[in-house]
């Protein structure tokens, strides 16, 4: 197994090159400060897994992180931040990452997220699910369907959203933005649908989670 390690921290790289070289079967690991660094390294070598360290948010037009995609098309990538960081951990659905390691994670658990990413799975651990908005999510392919289908909400759906998230009724709704109660009702329906919510509250509480208000 290969993996590349990106983080600008010394020891942090130390930390999973020795779990990586433990645990994991002829383990040849390669550690870069900056990505810039890890291209050069899987240019040299190729690179089954990449374990990349972000602070704060993942830059999708920043040209290195653009070529590291493009030379790890088919290389999966794990994200290592911190979980109460709600952009960053949408971040990764956005993108198909294909994993996300906590910070605060314990060797066993990394080892069995890397195993289970290896083998062509994707972890994200629990505390992602109920950080997107409820107990209607059962697991990655619902999230990662929920942020795809709130990119795909109507400017109408958004004002209709918007105006609940005020405690608004049908009624009141409906005179603001001059359409029928009966279309207010059918967009509150699509809004709950797409937003995977069991209720007015909890469309507002998910929406809020996706900073789409």
């Amino acid at each position: 197994m290969r993996a590349l390690i990106i983080d600008k921290f010394e020891i942090c790289r130390s930390g999973f090159k020795s779990i990586l070289e433990s645990n994991f079967e002829n383990a040849i690991v390669c550690e870069a400060g900056t990505i810039e660094e890890a291209l050069s390294c899987m240019d040299d070598h190729g690179s089954d897994i990449v374990i990349l360290t972000v602070e704060e948010r993942i830059d999708a037009t920043d040209p290195a992180f653009l070529r590291l995609r493009k030379f790890a098309s088919d290389t999966p990538i794990v994200v290592v931040g911190n979980a109460v960081n709600r952009e960053l951990v949408l971040d990764t659905f956005r993108h198909n990452i294909r994993g996300f390691l906590d910070r605060s994670n314990n060797k066993a658990i990394v080892i069995a997220a890397i195993k289970l990413i290896l083998a062509g799975g994707k972890y994200f651990p629990p505390e992602v699910h109920s950080m997107i908005g409820g107990t209607s999510i059962q697991g990655i392919n619902e999230v990662n369907q929920l942020v795809e289908n709130s990119g795909r909400l109507t400017s109408r759906q958004r004002e209709v959203l918007r105006a609940v998230s005020e405690g608004k009724s049908n009624k009141m709704i409906a005179e603001d933005l001059g359409i029928s109660a009966g279309t207010v009702k059918v967009h509150i329906s699509n809004l709950m649908k797409d937003l995977q919510a069991k209720n007015r509250t909890q469309a507002v509480s998910i929406a809020n989670n996706l900073k789409i208000l």
